[in-house]
């Protein structure tokens, strides 16, 4: 079989180099790598001709929608992360016969560390810190202590799961909310969501992107946090209501907030809180860490588990 990646970014050519193709090559399956454009909907769809199946990485958005319907040959789409719905029209590749695979778990414990250093960078004002000494100055501005205070971890899968030990490390009292029910939890609070709102001196959001949680963060929610709680986001963007999470910090209730993913990546600049604020924003890198390296391999292994007719990690439609 022959699979292309069309979404090629350099930067992570020498890990595919290294621990995709020998994988698929053993398997009788050919990777061709190119950097397109995935905007150039015209150039990917003439590149994807006669191809087996894409090798997805996603930083650049979704495939283009033609891609399925006018490349006959594609069998499927390997994507190389947690959250193929948001690139894949999941419902339009099930009626072509598309399989579509991704990696439901690759970097539980990076995301995790990076929602707490992004609670860190908030509670303490890190980078404000950093932004006064550089600039000339000496102020000192009050932090908050985490020890006592309630931890709230909005989706108790295993991210959220890794947060909330390291909470409880800190000394925090932790509580939590997650769509299903969880009956192997000991020493955390499960409670509605309307509770965890209310209660929680941090919240951290670590819920999927489903049509059933879009949007599911409203502006009525966040008025109900506590006056000077902190809220980090290393999920999904579309999670928070439009304009939910500004309104809050334009209200001056909320101590601060992190935020790792956005609704547009790169986001417009002119969209973005400013160095004024206790925001801290990162560029979507919880999962960049050596642990993650996985997922390319994982994703790899999908589509060798494919070609040996079996079905792994295949995501069911969701529309």
């Amino acid at each position: 079989m022959r699979f292309i990646c069309l979404d090629g970014e350099n930067q992570y050519l020498p890990i595919v180099e290294r621990d995709v193709m020998p994988l698929l090559q053993a398997a009788g399956v050919t990777l061709d790598w190119r950097e397109l454009k995935l905007a150039d909907v015209d150039g990917v769809i003439a590149a994807a001709q006669g191809y087996d199946g894409v090798y997805v990485i996603g930083d650049q958005g979704p495939l283009p929608q033609r891609l399925i319907a006018e490349v006959p040959s594609l069998r499927m789409i390997s994507f190389v992360g947690t959250g193929a719905e948001r690139f894949v029209d999941l419902k339009q590749a099930r009626e072509a016969g598309v399989a579509v695979t991704n990696v439901p778990d690759f970097a539980s414990q990076s995301v995790a560390e990076h929602a707490l250093a992004l609670i860190f960078a908030v509670a303490r004002r890190i980078p404000a810190g950093d932004r006064t000494i550089r600039g000339g100055e000496w102020v000192k501005d009050q932090g908050l202590l985490l020890k006592g205070r309630r931890l709230g971890v909005l989706g108790m899968g295993a991210i959220g799961e890794r947060l909330a030990r390291m909470g409880q490390a800190l000394g925090m009292d932790v509580s939590y909310w997650n769509r299903s029910e969880r009956t192997d939890l000991e020493g955390w609070h499960a409670v509605s969501q309307e509770e965890l709102f209310a209660t929680s001196d941090v919240l951290s959001v670590h819920l999927l992107h489903t049509p059933e949680t879009d949007g599911l963060i409203t502006a009525e929610l966040l008025a109900t946090l506590p006056e000077n709680a902190v809220v980090v986001n290393t999920a999904r963007a579309e999670v928070f209501a439009a304009g939910a999470l500004e309104g809050a910090l334009a209200s001056g209730r909320l101590f601060g907030a992190g935020v790792d993913v956005f609704t547009e990546e790169p986001p417009n600049p002119a969209s973005l809180p400013g160095t004024d604020t206790n925001v801290v924003l990162s560029p979507h890198v919880g999962f960049h860490t050596d642990e993650a390296d996985a997922v390319f391999s994982i994703a790899a292994q999908n589509i060798v588990e494919f070609v040996s007719g079996r079905s792994t990690n295949r995501v069911e439609n969701l529309s």
